[in-house]
């Protein structure tokens, strides 16, 4: 197909529309068709607006070619990080698994305790008990006196408040009364005076109305006279049967020869039981005062201990300066409310002072040869005095404790390592004081005691244990 030239007198812009439009390709496009031509008229003079349009775009398009890079530069799209799954275990499975962890360990534990030798020996060894009783000072000032050990007292003033109740008691009525046959089996005239207390085997006591004097015995029988006696107390208690009375002044001997003998039933006697104050009733409650005043300072004594330190329990001491009972002797109450100002006192000590001074003790009388048997110690102890201004307390510390011959366990392990069963026997057989020893080994194929001092277990006792 010709080429259609462009005007000359079009300016460049329109001419390279006018050439973009006018060619056509050399070959048709459909098979089987044409295309007419047809002519673009083109204006010789584009619009101002449009011709700077046109050559904007133009440097706008020029720029864009002279900046676009040698390579294209394709915008990767970011793909959002895919979130890790855990892997869940249901309840089954982590049953399961827990099972299987937990044979795993017992089996490594049994493989431990069935492949690695062991061997348990038993020495019961012959002992010998000793006694010592250590006399101690407790003080404030240890430092500077000899055998003491570091003390400190605990003093407290308390104003207390309680009752105590009534043990004591009467019968409130008549008393009762009888006569009683009077007997003296001496050759002598027996004289006896007005009140002499006469009581019987239960310990009712009967007091005489009058005096009297009971006659001598004779070849023929005994002496004997009747008096009439009333019980020491009203009630009913006094109403005895017919039975022997003892004079209360006499002794046992004197009594089988001089006593008194009950002539039918006593009657008269009537009236209630009924609660008095007595002096025991007072003194019970002035010492209840006192325990109560320790139950409320020992709470506070305790909580001030340091560590290490306890208290002389032997120590505790209760002093009541003022007591304020309401009641006195003679009164039917069933309590005595009373006030009371106490001052409290008890030593504490450092328990691990007491301890050493102790097996120091022991240490110096043991014989030679001699140690002490393993473990702890037991010992009593009392206060034989105490002087709360100067803060010290003087005690005595008896400590019994046994002794065995002197023997070295880690030694004894070393020299025993490698032997044979019966060799190892012997061995401990003949050390001093072994009376008997055991040996057990394991597994049961193991036939020598283990290298391994770990895989030992030598264990003592005494034969008095046996």
């Amino acid at each position: 197909m010709p080429s259609h030239n462009a005007p000359e007198e079009l300016p460049p812009e329109a001419i390279e529309l006018y050439e973009k439009h006018a060619k056509r390709p050399s070959e048709r496009r459909f098979t089987g068709s044409k295309v007419d031509i047809t002519n673009v008229h083109v204006p010789r003079h584009l619009p101002a607006d449009k011709a700077g349009h046109a050559a904007e775009k133009k440097e706008v398009d020029v720029e864009a070619v002279e900046s676009r890079p040698l390579f294209a530069s394709v915008e990767l799209k970011k793909h959002p990080k895919r979130k890790k799954t855990s892997m869940h275990l249901g309840r089954k499975e982590r049953t399961i698994l827990l099972s299987l962890l937990g044979v795993a360990i017992v089996a490594t534990v049994l493989a431990g305790f069935i492949f690695l030798p062991s061997a348990k020996i038993a020495l019961t060894l012959q002992t010998a008990p000793l006694l010592v009783d250590q006399k101690l000072t407790v003080s404030s000032n240890a430092a500077a006196i000899p055998n003491a050990i570091p003390g400190s007292p605990f003093i407290q003033e308390l104003n207390v408040q309680g009752s105590s109740p009534v043990t004591s008691t009467e019968f409130v009525g008549s008393k009762a009364k009888g006569a009683v046959q009077l007997v003296n089996k001496t050759f002598d005239e027996q004289k006896i005076k007005e009140k002499s207390r006469l009581v019987t085997k239960d310990g009712t006591l009967f007091y005489m109305s009058g005096s009297a004097n009971i006659p001598g015995g004779s070849s023929g029988g005994v002496g004997g006279v009747s008096v009439q006696v009333e019980a020491a107390e009203a009630g009913p208690k006094g109403n005895i049967t017919a039975q022997r009375l003892d004079f209360a002044a006499l002794d046992a001997s004197a009594q089988t020869l001089v006593y008194g003998q009950s002539q039918g039933t006593f009657t008269g006697g009537t009236g209630d039981q009924v609660k008095v104050i007595k002096e025991a009733d007072i003194e019970a409650a002035k010492t209840a005062a006192g325990v109560q005043a320790k139950i409320q300072a020992e709470q506070a004594a305790r909580a001030q201990l340091q560590k290490g330190w306890v208290i002389l329990e032997e120590s505790w001491d209760s002093k009541v300066s003022e007591f304020t009972p309401t009641g006195k002797a003679g009164d039917k109450v069933d309590s005595i409310p009373y006030t009371a100002k106490v001052s409290v006192r008890v030593m504490a000590f450092k328990e691990e002072a007491l301890t050493t001074a102790l097996q120091n003790a022991l240490k110096e009388r043991l014989d030679e040869n001699y140690m002490l048997f393993p473990g702890p110690l037991s010992y009593t102890k009392s206060v034989e005095a105490a002087d709360w201004d100067k803060g010290e307390a003087n005690i005595t510390a008896r400590v019994t404790h046994t002794t065995i011959p002197t023997l070295s366990i880690e030694t004894l392990t070393d020299k025993l390592a490698g032997r044979k069963k019966a060799e190892a026997a012997a061995y401990l057989q003949g050390l001093p004081g072994v009376q008997f020893a055991t040996i057990d080994l394991w597994p049961f194929w193991v036939q020598s005691i283990p290298e391994i001092q770990k895989r030992v277990d030598i264990s003592i006792k005494s034969d008095r244990e046996l």
